[in-house]
């Protein structure tokens, strides 16, 4: 790795100047007061990627238990949310005494420097499952305002590069700029880099994975039921607990929508396609594109 001490230990050939991102629904700016520990877990993912999955599968890891001390969303906030309380955050983050474990949908240029021994988690997934998932998610919550009710409509404006979301934060350079910025990273030492396929596809491995590189130790007997709880009919029984905060009211079981991967198959197709096509092409690099749409192993 580059430099120790406090600041990022990305490779120093690996230039990671600083940037704002700041929206009516995030505010990067809000790490500047955020007083790291040593040990603290940093799951970083674009919107709609599997964050809340591995913020999960965190939690089991860290208490060694399916059980957790509080709701999700306070055990594991998400700093960077305007919608939320910054000094309540902060105040409550320093109380833990277990390992603390973060959420961001920051790319890896928006966070301050932190110690080098932090660990980051960062997810990844199909932007053709993305875009769908993100329709669902807006269509249902109504918060960034009226929809299509054709999904394909979306999409073309999707990849189309419309602004999306109250203020055109959430347009398609919101995702890709957040993978291009962590793709450099991803045999960091501290970085683990997960595929939301992958995990679909062996969730107990990846899990077993998870651990490795927070270093730790799951008694044999503690997988089954660490990995049960991690399961999509489990936390959608248990939206109460581990769905994130998205306003006022109640947390509903419809934010675990289907989690399954080429639902995009079933809707969109033709000159769809080649849209997405051109939109991939011009924003990310090959190898990053070849990784999104196949998953398995890194190189």
């Amino acid at each position: 790795m580059g430099n120790c001490g406090v600041g990022h230990c990305w490779d120093m050939e690996y230039s990671l100047p600083r940037r704002t991102y700041r929206t009516s629904v995030y505010d990067s700016t809000r790490w500047d007061r955020f007083g790291p520990r040593s040990d603290d877990i940093v799951i970083s993912t674009p919107p709609k990627s599997g964050t809340t999955w591995v913020q999960r599968i965190t939690g089991c890891l860290v208490f060694g238990s399916a059980a957790l001390p509080g709701p999700l969303r306070k055990v594991s906030p998400w700093l960077e949310a305007r919608h939320v309380d910054v000094d309540t955050v902060l105040v409550e983050l320093e109380a833990q005494e277990h390992r603390r474990f973060l959420k961001t949908h920051l790319p890896a240029d928006g966070l301050p420097p932190l110690p080098c021994t932090v660990s980051y988690l960062v997810v990844f997934r199909d932007l053709r499952d993305v875009a769908l998932s993100f329709y669902h998610h807006m269509a249902t919550t109504g918060v960034h305002g009226p929809l299509p009710e054709d999904p394909r409509v979306f999409w073309r404006a999707f990849f189309s590069g419309e602004p999306m979301g109250r203020d055109g934060g959430l347009g398609l350079e919101r995702f890709t700029g957040h993978l291009r910025s962590w793709w450099p990273l991803r045999h960091d030492p501290g970085v683990l880099l997960l595929h939301y396929q992958n995990l679909l596809d062996d969730l107990p491995g990846e899990m077993r994975r998870v651990a490795a590189h927070l270093g730790t130790d799951i008694p044999e007997q503690l997988w089954p039921e660490l990995v049960a709880a991690c399961r999509f009919e489990t936390m959608r029984a248990e939206s109460e607990l581990v769905s994130p905060t998205l306003g006022p009211g109640p947390q509903e079981a419809w934010f675990f929508h289907r989690g399954t991967s080429g639902q995009w198959r079933e809707t969109v197709g033709g000159e769809d396609l080649e849209l997405y096509d051109r939109a991939v092409a011009g924003a990310l690099p090959s190898d990053l594109r070849h990784w999104l749409e196949h998953a398995g192993p890194l190189d």
